[in-house]
Protein backbone atom coordinates (compact mmCIF):
# COMPACT_ATOMS: atom_id res chain seq x y z
CA UNK A 1 0.00 0.00 0.00
CA UNK A 2 1.53 3.30 -1.44
CA UNK A 3 1.16 6.84 0.98
CA UNK A 4 -0.79 8.73 -1.19
CA UNK A 5 0.89 12.19 -0.78
CA UNK A 6 -2.65 14.20 -1.97
CA UNK A 7 -5.19 12.64 0.17
CA UNK A 8 -3.32 13.30 2.69
CA UNK A 9 -3.15 17.12 2.07
CA UNK A 10 -7.21 17.18 1.20
CA UNK A 11 -7.48 15.22 4.67
CA UNK A 12 -5.13 18.26 6.67
CA UNK A 13 -7.34 20.74 4.56
CA UNK A 14 -10.57 19.19 5.56
CA UNK A 15 -9.85 18.67 9.66
CA UNK A 16 -8.29 22.44 9.63
CA UNK A 17 -10.88 24.09 7.61
CA UNK A 18 -13.67 21.82 9.89
CA UNK A 19 -11.99 23.18 13.30
CA UNK A 20 -11.90 26.67 12.07
CA UNK A 21 -15.95 27.00 11.43
CA UNK A 22 -16.45 24.87 14.27
CA UNK A 23 -14.27 27.64 16.69
CA UNK A 24 -16.24 30.58 14.63
CA UNK A 25 -19.56 28.75 15.46
CA UNK A 26 -18.80 28.63 18.83
CA UNK A 27 -17.60 32.24 19.50
CA UNK A 28 -20.34 33.38 17.39
CA UNK A 29 -23.07 31.95 19.70
CA UNK A 30 -22.40 35.16 22.24
CA UNK A 31 -23.10 37.07 19.63
CA UNK A 32 -25.67 35.32 17.25
CA UNK A 33 -28.36 34.77 20.93
CA UNK A 34 -28.67 37.98 21.04
CA UNK A 35 -30.29 38.65 17.64
CA UNK A 36 -32.62 35.28 17.97
CA UNK A 37 -34.09 36.93 21.29
CA UNK A 38 -34.63 39.95 19.32
CA UNK A 39 -36.54 38.73 15.95
CA UNK A 40 -38.16 35.71 18.09
CA UNK A 41 -39.47 38.38 20.84
CA UNK A 42 -40.69 40.48 17.90
CA UNK A 43 -42.59 37.49 16.45
CA UNK A 44 -44.64 36.74 19.62
CA UNK A 45 -47.43 38.01 21.54
CA UNK A 46 -47.82 39.52 24.76
CA UNK A 47 -48.39 36.47 26.43
CA UNK A 48 -45.76 34.39 25.02
CA UNK A 49 -42.74 36.86 26.36
CA UNK A 50 -42.09 35.59 29.18
CA UNK A 51 -42.95 31.73 29.43
CA UNK A 52 -40.79 29.68 30.70
CA UNK A 53 -39.56 28.04 29.20
CA UNK A 54 -38.71 30.25 26.22
CA UNK A 55 -40.49 29.58 22.96
CA UNK A 56 -37.77 30.43 20.31
CA UNK A 57 -40.20 30.28 17.36
CA UNK A 58 -43.42 31.69 17.47
CA UNK A 59 -46.38 29.98 16.55
CA UNK A 60 -47.88 31.72 14.49
CA UNK A 61 -45.41 34.57 13.79
CA UNK A 62 -46.78 38.32 15.00
CA UNK A 63 -45.64 40.20 12.06
CA UNK A 64 -48.38 42.43 12.39
CA UNK A 65 -46.38 43.78 15.48
CA UNK A 66 -43.68 45.72 13.01
CA UNK A 67 -46.58 47.77 11.71
CA UNK A 68 -48.20 48.24 15.51
CA UNK A 69 -45.06 48.95 16.59
CA UNK A 70 -43.93 51.68 13.55
CA UNK A 71 -47.12 53.78 14.53
CA UNK A 72 -46.61 53.67 18.17
CA UNK A 73 -44.33 56.73 17.75
CA UNK A 74 -43.32 58.77 14.67
CA UNK A 75 -40.95 56.67 13.52
CA UNK A 76 -41.93 58.09 9.74
CA UNK A 77 -40.58 61.29 10.90
CA UNK A 78 -37.57 59.63 12.55
CA UNK A 79 -36.68 57.73 9.43
CA UNK A 80 -36.38 60.62 7.52
CA UNK A 81 -34.08 62.38 10.07
CA UNK A 82 -31.72 59.32 10.37
CA UNK A 83 -31.39 59.55 6.32
CA UNK A 84 -30.38 63.29 6.79
CA UNK A 85 -27.88 62.57 8.98
CA UNK A 86 -26.81 59.47 7.34
CA UNK A 87 -26.30 59.68 3.85
CA UNK A 88 -25.20 63.62 3.47
CA UNK A 89 -22.55 63.20 5.00
CA UNK A 90 -21.56 59.58 3.96
CA UNK A 91 -20.82 61.75 0.61
CA UNK A 92 -18.76 63.99 2.44
CA UNK A 93 -16.98 61.03 4.32
CA UNK A 94 -16.19 58.96 0.92
CA UNK A 95 -15.39 61.99 -1.73
CA UNK A 96 -13.80 64.12 0.57
CA UNK A 97 -11.49 61.69 2.39
CA UNK A 98 -10.79 60.45 -1.47
CA UNK A 99 -9.53 63.92 -2.14
CA UNK A 100 -7.64 64.29 0.90
CA UNK A 101 -6.25 61.13 0.82
CA UNK A 102 -4.89 61.64 -2.62
CA UNK A 103 -3.09 64.47 -1.85
CA UNK A 104 -1.39 62.48 1.01
CA UNK A 105 -0.54 59.66 -1.08
CA UNK A 106 -0.29 60.63 -4.55
CA UNK A 107 1.15 64.30 -4.40
CA UNK A 108 4.51 65.66 -2.70
CA UNK A 109 3.97 69.39 -0.72
CA UNK A 110 6.30 70.67 1.76
CA UNK A 111 5.27 69.24 5.22
CA UNK A 112 3.21 66.20 3.92
CA UNK A 113 4.70 64.02 6.38
CA UNK A 114 4.35 66.42 9.32
CA UNK A 115 0.55 67.00 8.58
CA UNK A 116 -0.35 63.15 7.84
CA UNK A 117 1.56 62.29 11.74
CA UNK A 118 -1.18 64.80 12.99
CA UNK A 119 -3.67 63.26 11.03
CA UNK A 120 -2.59 59.83 12.91
CA UNK A 121 -2.75 61.50 16.06
CA UNK A 122 -6.34 62.78 16.07
CA UNK A 123 -6.95 58.99 15.21
CA UNK A 124 -5.92 58.04 18.51
CA UNK A 125 -7.62 60.89 20.40
CA UNK A 126 -10.76 59.99 22.18
CA UNK A 127 -13.68 61.55 20.72
CA UNK A 128 -14.89 62.82 23.47
CA UNK A 129 -11.91 65.19 24.58
CA UNK A 130 -12.87 67.27 21.60
CA UNK A 131 -16.55 66.95 22.47
CA UNK A 132 -17.02 70.33 24.49
CA UNK A 133 -15.07 72.89 22.71
CA UNK A 134 -17.10 71.34 19.67
CA UNK A 135 -19.77 71.93 21.28
CA UNK A 136 -19.40 75.38 22.49
CA UNK A 137 -18.60 76.36 18.58
CA UNK A 138 -21.70 74.20 17.67
CA UNK A 139 -23.43 76.38 20.24
CA UNK A 140 -22.39 79.79 18.88
CA UNK A 141 -22.95 79.47 15.48
CA UNK A 142 -26.44 78.38 16.59
CA UNK A 143 -26.24 75.23 14.83
CA UNK A 144 -28.19 73.34 17.90
CA UNK A 145 -31.29 71.59 16.93
CA UNK A 146 -30.34 71.68 12.99
CA UNK A 147 -28.81 69.17 11.11
CA UNK A 148 -25.60 71.26 10.34
CA UNK A 149 -23.06 69.55 13.34
CA UNK A 150 -23.87 66.36 11.50
CA UNK A 151 -23.31 67.08 7.76
CA UNK A 152 -20.81 69.97 7.21
CA UNK A 153 -17.57 68.20 9.71
CA UNK A 154 -18.05 64.89 7.12
CA UNK A 155 -17.64 67.31 3.90
CA UNK A 156 -13.41 68.17 6.31
CA UNK A 157 -13.27 64.48 5.77
CA UNK A 158 -12.80 61.53 8.11
CA UNK A 159 -9.47 60.61 10.01
CA UNK A 160 -9.60 56.94 9.99
CA UNK A 161 -11.21 56.67 6.20
CA UNK A 162 -8.23 59.33 4.80
CA UNK A 163 -6.16 56.81 6.17
CA UNK A 164 -7.59 53.87 4.90
CA UNK A 165 -7.96 55.30 1.19
CA UNK A 166 -4.30 57.03 1.34
CA UNK A 167 -3.26 52.99 2.32
CA UNK A 168 -5.09 51.91 -0.99
CA UNK A 169 -3.85 54.35 -2.91
CA UNK A 170 -0.23 53.27 -1.85
CA UNK A 171 -0.69 50.65 -3.66
CA UNK A 172 -1.40 51.85 -6.83
CA UNK A 173 1.32 51.84 -9.97
CA UNK A 174 2.78 55.11 -10.74
CA UNK A 175 2.87 54.18 -14.19
CA UNK A 176 -0.82 55.23 -14.84
CA UNK A 177 -0.46 58.35 -13.45
CA UNK A 178 2.95 58.86 -15.77
CA UNK A 179 1.52 57.84 -18.74
CA UNK A 180 -1.56 60.01 -18.55
CA UNK A 181 0.39 62.95 -17.33
CA UNK A 182 2.40 62.29 -20.64
CA UNK A 183 -1.08 62.75 -22.42
CA UNK A 184 -1.28 66.02 -21.03
CA UNK A 185 -3.70 65.08 -18.19
CA UNK A 186 -4.10 67.50 -15.10
CA UNK A 187 -3.68 66.67 -11.17
CA UNK A 188 -7.81 66.70 -11.37
CA UNK A 189 -8.46 64.64 -14.61
CA UNK A 190 -5.72 62.15 -13.26
CA UNK A 191 -7.71 61.62 -10.06
CA UNK A 192 -11.29 61.78 -10.96
CA UNK A 193 -10.69 59.49 -14.75
CA UNK A 194 -7.49 57.28 -13.33
CA UNK A 195 -8.05 57.43 -9.12
CA UNK A 196 -11.03 57.31 -8.44
CA UNK A 197 -12.44 53.99 -10.82
CA UNK A 198 -9.64 52.51 -9.19
CA UNK A 199 -10.99 53.41 -5.87
CA UNK A 200 -14.41 51.38 -6.34
CA UNK A 201 -13.23 48.34 -2.78
CA UNK A 202 -12.02 51.09 -0.76
CA UNK A 203 -14.88 53.60 -1.58
CA UNK A 204 -17.34 50.79 -0.75
CA UNK A 205 -15.75 49.98 2.58
CA UNK A 206 -15.19 53.74 3.60
CA UNK A 207 -19.44 54.27 2.64
CA UNK A 208 -19.89 51.23 4.74
CA UNK A 209 -18.27 51.79 7.44
CA UNK A 210 -19.89 55.68 7.31
CA UNK A 211 -23.53 54.54 7.16
CA UNK A 212 -23.23 51.92 10.19
CA UNK A 213 -21.07 54.35 12.19
CA UNK A 214 -23.79 57.31 11.49
CA UNK A 215 -27.04 55.12 11.46
CA UNK A 216 -26.54 53.48 14.77
CA UNK A 217 -25.31 56.84 16.69
CA UNK A 218 -27.18 57.68 19.28
CA UNK A 219 -24.66 59.92 21.55
CA UNK A 220 -24.50 62.97 18.92
CA UNK A 221 -27.94 63.01 18.24
CA UNK A 222 -28.82 63.20 21.66
CA UNK A 223 -26.66 66.40 22.15
CA UNK A 224 -27.51 68.15 19.32
CA UNK A 225 -31.38 67.43 18.34
CA UNK A 226 -33.42 68.22 21.39
CA UNK A 227 -36.81 68.76 19.60
CA UNK A 228 -38.97 65.99 19.02
CA UNK A 229 -39.72 66.49 15.77
CA UNK A 230 -35.36 66.39 14.76
CA UNK A 231 -34.89 62.90 16.70
CA UNK A 232 -33.46 59.56 14.72
CA UNK A 233 -34.16 56.86 15.07
CA UNK A 234 -31.85 55.70 17.65
CA UNK A 235 -33.47 57.94 19.96
CA UNK A 236 -36.44 57.06 19.05
CA UNK A 237 -35.98 54.00 21.09
CA UNK A 238 -35.82 55.77 23.63
CA UNK A 239 -38.99 58.04 22.86
CA UNK A 240 -40.31 55.04 22.71
CA UNK A 241 -39.54 53.57 26.31
CA UNK A 242 -40.11 57.03 27.83
CA UNK A 243 -44.03 57.03 26.31
CA UNK A 244 -44.10 53.27 28.32
CA UNK A 245 -43.04 54.72 30.88
CA UNK A 246 -44.57 57.76 31.46
CA UNK A 247 -48.11 56.94 31.04
CA UNK A 248 -48.87 55.35 34.15
CA UNK A 249 -47.85 51.97 34.22
CA UNK A 250 -43.72 52.01 35.02
CA UNK A 251 -41.83 49.34 33.55
CA UNK A 252 -44.93 47.07 33.99
CA UNK A 253 -46.43 48.73 31.06
CA UNK A 254 -42.76 48.64 29.26
CA UNK A 255 -42.77 44.82 29.97
CA UNK A 256 -46.01 44.63 28.25
CA UNK A 257 -45.13 45.81 25.39
CA UNK A 258 -41.86 44.33 25.09
CA UNK A 259 -42.45 42.63 21.72
CA UNK A 260 -43.10 46.27 20.01
CA UNK A 261 -40.22 47.20 21.51
CA UNK A 262 -38.35 44.27 20.25
CA UNK A 263 -40.14 44.49 16.57
CA UNK A 264 -39.24 48.34 16.16
CA UNK A 265 -35.33 47.33 16.97
CA UNK A 266 -35.26 44.94 14.29
CA UNK A 267 -36.77 47.09 11.62
CA UNK A 268 -33.99 50.02 12.97
CA UNK A 269 -31.34 47.23 12.93
CA UNK A 270 -32.31 45.49 9.80
CA UNK A 271 -30.63 48.14 7.16
CA UNK A 272 -26.50 47.37 8.95
CA UNK A 273 -27.94 43.79 8.48
CA UNK A 274 -28.40 43.86 5.06
CA UNK A 275 -25.45 46.22 3.89
CA UNK A 276 -22.91 43.84 6.08
CA UNK A 277 -24.04 40.57 4.69
CA UNK A 278 -24.05 42.70 0.81
CA UNK A 279 -20.87 43.91 1.25
CA UNK A 280 -18.96 42.21 3.70
CA UNK A 281 -16.46 41.24 1.14
CA UNK A 282 -15.30 44.40 0.55
CA UNK A 283 -14.42 44.74 4.79
CA UNK A 284 -11.49 41.79 4.16
CA UNK A 285 -10.42 43.03 0.33
CA UNK A 286 -9.92 46.31 1.14
CA UNK A 287 -7.85 45.47 4.39
CA UNK A 288 -5.65 42.93 2.16
CA UNK A 289 -5.28 45.26 -0.82
CA UNK A 290 -4.41 48.25 1.25
CA UNK A 291 -1.31 47.29 3.23
CA UNK A 292 -0.13 49.37 6.09
CA UNK A 293 2.59 51.58 4.60
CA UNK A 294 3.44 54.79 6.43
Amino acid sequence: MTFNWRQSVKLQTFFSKSLAYVLLFIFGIPFIVPLLFVLSTALKTASQVYVNPPIWVPNPPQFGNFIQAWNVAPFGRFLVNSLITTFIPMIGDVFVSAIVAYSFARLRWPGRDAVFSVLLVTMIMPGIVTFIPTFILFSRLNWINTFLPFIVPAFFGGAFYIFLLRQFMLNLPDGLEEAARIDGASTAQIFIRIVLPLLGPALATVAIFSFMARWNDFFAPMIYLHRPHLKTLMLGLAFFESMATGTGGGYGFLSARLHLLMAITTLIALPCVLIFVAFQKYFVRDVITSGFKL
